[in-house]
């Protein structure tokens, strides 16, 4: 068999990154399309695996080299609740670890976005008052220990210096 008439290699990938791969077309389909010069109906899961073994890329190496750093950041919050911090490197290895986990099952499109702007969102602002007056009390109470502690120390020293001398 000629050279030609071979098919191209496909790549192996499990379960898990197989549904990675799922979630990261989901939303970037034409961005995807047009990376790999294909038409935005077709199975960009299997277009990204084909490229993958075409290629001999690891999944995170696809992500690192095909896909920018703000596709891949967003990608972070709202599919895996991670950092959207770093380098198209660093996210890259950060999306890659997650979908080798064989429990790997990503967060519908926009909850990341949800969870993190109800972490955001202030508590009624009597709860916030209550928490500032409480915070301050409590540092209050730990720099009047230090200072009994430091008295105490000095007073102490003092009480040395006056035994040495008799």
């Amino acid at each position: 068999m000629s050279r030609r008439a071979r098919a191209a290699p496909k790549a192996n990938v499990s379960a898990s990154v197989r549904l990675g791969l799922t979630s990261l077309a989901e939303g970037n389909e034409d961005a995807i399309a047009s990376m790999l010069s294909v038409a935005p109906t077709d199975d960009l899961v299997e277009k990204m695996i084909d490229c993958m073994g075409v290629n001999g890329l690891s999944a995170e190496m696809l992500i690192a080299s095909y896909f920018g750093q703000s596709m891949l950041a967003t990608y972070c919050v709202r599919r895996l609740n991670k950092s959207d911090k770093g380098s198209v490197p660093a996210l890259a290895e950060r999306i890659a670890r997650e979908w080798a986990k064989p429990s790997f099952e990503p967060l519908s499109a926009h909850a990341g976005l949800k969870k993190r702007s109800a972490e955001a969102a202030p508590d009624d602002e009597e709860d916030v008052a209550a928490k500032r007056v409480s915070a301050l009390e409590e540092i209050k109470t730990k720099r009047a220990r230090q200072a009994e502690q430091a008295a105490a120390r000095v007073a102490a020293t003092a009480a040395k210096a006056v035994a040495k001398e008799e």
